[in-house]
């Protein structure tokens, strides 16, 4: 377990890089972290037409692109994200479920029982997306990545990705609450943000 407190993710995702290159190849790495306000744009995304720039600066909105594919997301300090790398993993192709098993375990001893992965990248409560994955496979080590939406800011999330339109954003940050949740939402007991990273 590579345990830090950056909230920066710039440096997050650097250090994932300087695992994966650098650290022992004997060993397999768990991160769990979590950034400032943070727009991280996927490996083949265009950056002008995923987010709100103006939004962004006025709102200082770090922008960061990752080593993965997949859409674009928001993340602040409230909610999180987790890193596994594995070095010679003797096979090409890795399931998802490997490293999603885990943190769905976590969740349901939080007694967030109805977690559940959902096609091949999300994991959803009731239907409702709390979190996204991607990987980044290599001849010798695999990346695997996912964010968890905690108690994110739903409407920093729709204001951040959406053009500047009042009319489009109140559409959007309703259609957004419907389609995603926050895990915070169906815990039986309260906890702060920290204590969730604890559990976890």
């Amino acid at each position: 377990y590579i345990k830090h407190d950056s909230t920066d993710a710039m440096f997050n995702f650097a250090l994932e890089k300087y695992a994966m290159d650098e650290l022992s190849v004997a060993e397999s790495y768990f991160m769990f972290w979590r950034t400032n306000p943070t727009l991280m744009i996927g490996r083949y995304q265009n950056t002008l037409k995923e987010i709100n720039m103006d939004y962004a600066k006025k709102h200082s909105i770090d922008i960061v692109r990752r080593i993965t594919g997949g859409g674009t997301i928001y993340t602040d300090p409230n909610g999180w994200q987790f890193s596994f790398i594995v070095k010679n993993p003797g096979k090409r192709s890795i399931e998802f479920a490997e490293f999603t098993k885990p943190i769905l375990d976590a969740l349901h001893s939080l007694g967030v029982d109805d977690a559940q992965q959902s096609g091949r990248n999300d994991l959803v409560i009731d239907g409702r997306k709390f979190s996204g994955n991607a990987q980044y496979i290599r001849k010798d080590v695999v990346l695997h990545h996912g964010s968890l939406l905690f108690n994110t800011d739903l409407e920093v999330l729709v204001r951040s990705l959406s053009v500047d339109n009042e009319k489009i954003i109140s559409k959007g940050i309703e259609s957004v609450r419907q389609r995603v949740t926050n895990i915070a939402e169906h815990m039986p007991n309260s906890l702060s943000s920290e204590e969730f990273r604890d559990v976890m």
